[in-house]
């Protein structure tokens, strides 16, 4: 039942990418999550695939369970690869944060952090609302079925909703 109002309080609050006026997050919004792409994969998996194209990534941290999705991951984005340390992507389930350094000063600019169940219930929606609330994030996008999470020093602090 959680869920299922979180998801309407979501649709209710989030915005596409007219409501955006973060240049940043509008070309990401518009030139990688809206852009259309047969994946035949889980929503998450999705959105990890199109921002390791459209950022050019190189290299991935898996956490917990996705570190199962690497073979996956490497099918769609060949030149990908997996790293423990100073990651240009990191992907995990919420309740998996703890396992993370988000150190300030051991993460590029440049990272991105996506995380997997945001909505899924309380205790996960107030771990997200906490990270939100950190110094060092600077923009977030909940996207309901996962978060995107930006480091970005020259970024001003914003937290955007998107349905995809």
């Amino acid at each position: 039942m959680f869920r299922f109002i979180s998801y309407i309080k979501f649709l209710l609050t989030s915005n596409n990418q007219h409501g955006i006026h973060s240049p940043f997050v509008y070309e990401y919004i518009t030139n990688c999550l809206y852009k259309k792409r047969e994946l035949k994969l889980p929503i998450t998996l999705k959105v990890l695939i199109k921002s390791i194209d459209y950022f050019n990534y190189k290299s991935i941290f898996l956490v917990g369970d996705y570190k199962t999705s690497e073979e996956l991951i490497k099918q769609h984005c060949s030149n990908i690869s997996t790293v423990e340390n100073n990651p240009d992507i990191i992907l995990s389930n919420i309740n998996d944060l703890k396992r993370i350094n988000l150190n300030r000063n051991t993460l590029s600019n440049d990272c991105m952090l996506l995380l997997d169940g945001i909505h899924k219930n309380k205790k996960n929606l107030e771990i997200w609302k906490n990270l939100k609330a950190e110094n060092h994030v600077k923009v977030t996008i909940d996207m309901f079925y996962c978060g995107a999470v930006f480091f970005r020093r020259e970024q001003v602090k914003e937290h955007f909703k998107i349905r995809i």
